[in-house]
């Protein structure tokens, strides 16, 4: 039998031999290729291993590649590896959310005034549209990727809760705009017209009226303009209800002087004022007022009853803490309180409602308890709490119903609520309540100085 050369009987032994299956059942990449297919096996054994010529200890093996070169198997990447990231990306949200609890409450305030901000931000109808259904399409995705899926059920809550409230807070200011806005008028003029008093603003210290009439453009289309009256032409007769003909120079309500200045062009689009003015020459009473409204006159009998008890500055800074109203003030007095830093007490706000509600929760707290049969069967917190919770509403709408004036009597009526009911008062979802009660009320407050620093100064 011929012998043969022990590279040749190598290679008769590897050609001949019977390949095991490939531990990788599904090859990923070029290099796996190489290693677990047979037709890469020869290519494996240079040419040069099977010639005669180079002694056995210059031949170098073939090295599998283990991820040193670009395109090795190694260096492959399988998709699922990104769907991990994603999923432990959901899986830290979702524990988040689960330990936040309640707190999670108050991102829902959060999604809302998103919205209403958007609207404002956005150029045009067609980017505002763009937003709404963005809003509704992560709603409509995260019902649709995880649904019936537990361990997403607070994840799925959250998108959901968020898109429809960013949608919901620009349809909503948008619908507010359409509803209350009005088109300013196209040039100033004098013009002669007839028209109901809808309210009547007194500014004593500036030696006017204000009045805000309803009338008609020379087109015919209905407006609502206000006009300034020299404290000289004001008469009883001017009160709300009355129908009457003036002759006014009428101008659109001016934009800012300069860029981030007070706009007053926006802040009158959304009172629904076409223009503003000054009346030129007498003003004669067509029909006089009937059934004029309740707070109105109330209020202003208040202001000047105190006015007329304390007199000077002290009578005029007492209306204002009584009444809401700072019509009475001087321009001196605005000028020494805003010095002194505490032209910020002149608004109704939190301390003020907070002392009207403390103050009728211990009066009728301590008038109850005289009374022993009622004291024994009622719990008295909770009839003091309804008291106090009275009184703050009335006095709220006394003095006008500002947005820091609505955002505190809305807290202090929850923290009532808490208190009678025996539960945590202040927390972070009450400023939460009292920001979406704004909201839905006056979404246009959110773009004004009065609505943030009111809700930065608490949440602080």
């Amino acid at each position: 039998k011929t012998k043969r050369p022990p590279v040749w009987r190598a290679y008769s032994q590897l050609t001949s031999a019977v390949r095991a299956p490939p531990m990788c059942r599904k090859p990923v990449g070029e290099g796996a290729k190489r290693v677990t297919t047979v037709p890469s096996l020869p290519l494996a054994i240079p040419n040069r291993f099977l010639s005669n010529d180079l002694p056995m200890a210059t031949r170098a093996p073939q090295l599998v590649p283990l991820g040193e070169e670009p395109g090795d198997a190694a260096l492959q990447h399988p998709p699922w590896r990104k769907a991990a990231r994603l999923s432990s990306v959901a899986d830290a949200a979702e524990g988040f959310l689960a330990r936040a609890g309640f707190e999670r409450g108050p991102w829902l305030a959060v999604a809302l005034a998103g919205g209403i901000a958007a609207w404002f931000a956005l150029p045009s109808p067609a980017w505002w549209v763009a937003t709404i259904a963005a809003g509704l399409m992560v709603a409509l995705g995260a019902l649709a990727l995880w649904r019936g899926a537990e361990r997403r059920s607070n994840l799925t809550i959250a998108c959901v809760g968020a898109g429809l409230l960013i949608a919901f807070g620009v349809a909503l200011i948008w619908a507010r705009s359409e509803l209350t806005g009005a088109v300013p008028i196209e040039r100033p003029g004098s013009m002669v017209f007839a028209g109901k008093i809808l309210e009547r603003i007194e500014q004593p210290a500036d030696g006017r009226v204000r009045l805000v009439l309803a009338t008609r453009e020379q087109g015919g289309r209905p407006i609502k303009v206000r006009v300034n009256l020299p404290l000289t032409q004001d008469a009883p007769a001017l009160r709300e209800g009355a129908i009457v003909r003036l002759k006014a120079r009428l101008m659109p309500p001016a934009p800012p002087m300069l860029p981030g200045g007070y706009d007053f062009a926006r802040a009158a689009w959304f009172e629904g004022y076409a223009a503003t003015g000054s009346v030129q020459g007498p003003v004669t009473v067509l029909e006089p007022a009937r059934g004029a409204p309740l707070l109105a006159p109330l209020r202003r009998r208040l202001s000047d009853h105190v006015r007329r008890q304390l007199g000077g500055s002290p009578g005029a800074i007492a209306a204002a803490f009584a009444s809401g109203d700072r019509g009475s003030i001087s321009d001196a007095d605005e000028q020494a309180m805003r010095d002194a830093g505490l032209t910020h007490l002149l608004s109704i706000s939190g301390l003020h409602v907070s002392a009207v509600i403390a103050g009728a929760y211990f009066l009728a707290i301590t008038l109850v308890a005289l009374w022993p049969w009622l004291t024994l069967r009622v719990r008295l917190p909770l009839l003091a709490a309804g008291a106090g919770a009275l009184a703050g509403i009335g006095y709220t709408l006394l003095t006008g119903a500002e947005v820091p004036t609505v955002r505190s009597c809305v807290g202090a009526v929850l923290v009532l609520g808490a208190l009678a009911l025996g539960r945590e008062p202040l927390s972070l979802r009450m400023l939460a309540v009292g920001a979406v009660f704004v909201l839905l009320l006056w979404p246009e407050s959110l773009a004004g100085p009065s609505f943030q620093l009111s809700f930065a100064a608490v949440i602080a």
